[in-house]
């Protein structure tokens, strides 16, 4: 059974990532004490406080919660008032943990299932703790991010993935607390449905079912069977952060994405410009565009990656090396066109040019190419004949 917390790759590469790129808006947001003074008094005004003799299980379940993650830390719970749907969460205060309850959830667990509620909710103020506050200033900066019309769509992108992150990270907590896959799977089943009955096993069985590898399509939550599936392959040692990833997509990357695909742009530019046939001034021109900041490429190492399969990717900030990433058709299709664009971009080659990147393509499995070549330079069926037949010849 594992039983400490650590952030989760994706955690510790946005953080990095956040340093260096947005260090005085990350340290401002760190070095922020300032506290909801009012919290206390809306609290004592329009909840119900939850106390120790009145709720004697509700507290023995966050201690044991609490001793469990190994947090010091002084424990309140709330119930809102009204009926609204089954939900605990965590008000952060430098002093104290805050659970609030709302709806009837409390009705529905047992006192194992409020353990592990209670150790998903404390494993958020585990996060926001470590590093000396650290990820609580990331959280910060990515969520006043997301509330801004002005912020670009990479910035919204990384918060989704983010929040996800800090879920999964919760759930651990809830399973470390209450030392159980069922118990907490049972527990995250009755949050999210409201029933009072619910099967674990039917539920990991049914995520045992998706393919999970395109990744997660939740806003703040993963779905909620990709949450049980991450705790099974989280306790069998398994990378579970392709629900985070999914295949890298040019049309919706977050910020380390962004840092790949420039990367992965600059990489392949270089291989086009060194190719034989498409090897002259002006492609080496046009090709140094995708540098970073805009330069010579210089010579590619290695050989032409395959883009047809998972992708190599290089760890982004000294995070833990990732495992290979498919990219979506989307990213194919942008990769066709940056070596049509180079293939192209010096008239004098003519059609040796063409052939060559025929060629190319084929050797970096982009199988799409030749259609994609054919529809924007209008070829005819002969054309295209004669072309392939001298790739091949």
């Amino acid at each position: 059974m594992v039983t400490s917390l650590s952030p989760l790759g994706y955690h510790r590469s946005v953080l990095a990532h956040l340093r260096r790129v947005d260090e005085r808006a990350w340290a401002a947001l760190r070095d922020d004490e300032a506290q909801d003074s009012a919290l206390g008094d809306a609290l004592l005004r329009n909840t119900y406080r939850l106390e120790a003799a009145g709720h004697p299980e509700l507290h023995a379940a966050g201690r044991q919660a609490v001793e469990a993650l190994g947090l010091q830390v002084e424990l309140e719970f709330f119930q809102a008032q009204g009926a609204g749907q089954p939900n605990a969460s965590l008000l952060h205060q430098a002093d104290r943990a805050v659970i609030l309850f709302e709806g009837p959830l409390l009705e529905r667990l047992d006192a194992d299932e409020l353990t592990a509620v209670c150790g998903h909710e404390l494993a958020h103020r585990v996060l926001w703790t470590l590093d000396d506050g650290a990820y609580l200033a990331a959280d910060r900066l990515l969520d006043a991010a997301a509330g801004d019309a002005r912020t670009p769509a990479q910035y919204l992108e990384t918060h989704r993935r983010w929040v996800m992150a800090s879920e999964l990270f919760a759930d651990r907590g809830a399973l470390i607390a209450c030392g159980d896959l069922r118990t907490t799977v049972r527990a995250l089943l009755k949050v999210q449905t409201g029933l009072g009955s619910v099967d674990p096993d039917a539920y990991l069985r049914q995520a045992g079912e998706l393919d999970l590898s395109t990744g997660s399509r939740g806003t703040s939550h993963p779905e909620g069977v990709a949450r049980a599936w991450a705790l099974q392959n989280w306790l069998a040692e398994q990378d579970v952060e392709v629900l985070l990833t999914g295949p890298l997509d040019v049309d919706s990357p977050d910020l380390l994405d962004a840092v790949l695909l420039r990367e992965l742009s600059m990489d392949f530019a270089a291989h086009i410009a060194q190719a034989e046939g498409l090897r002259t001034d002006t492609v080496a021109t046009f090709a140094a565009a995708f540098a970073d900041p805009p330069g010579p490429l210089g010579v590619p190492g290695g050989a032409v990656p395959r883009f047809d399969e998972p992708l190599g990717i290089r760890p982004v900030d000294g995070a833990p090396i990732p495992r290979p990433r498919a990219l979506t058709a989307a990213t194919r299709q942008y990769l066709c066109y940056l070596l049509l664009d180079l293939a192209t971009s010096d008239a004098e080659l003519g059609d040796d040019g063409l052939i060559a990147s025929l060629a190319l393509a084929r050797r970096a499995g982009l199988a799409e190419y030749d259609d994609l070549a054919d529809d924007e330079l209008g070829w005819s069926d002969k054309r295209r004949a004669e072309l392939t037949r001298a790739v091949t010849s």
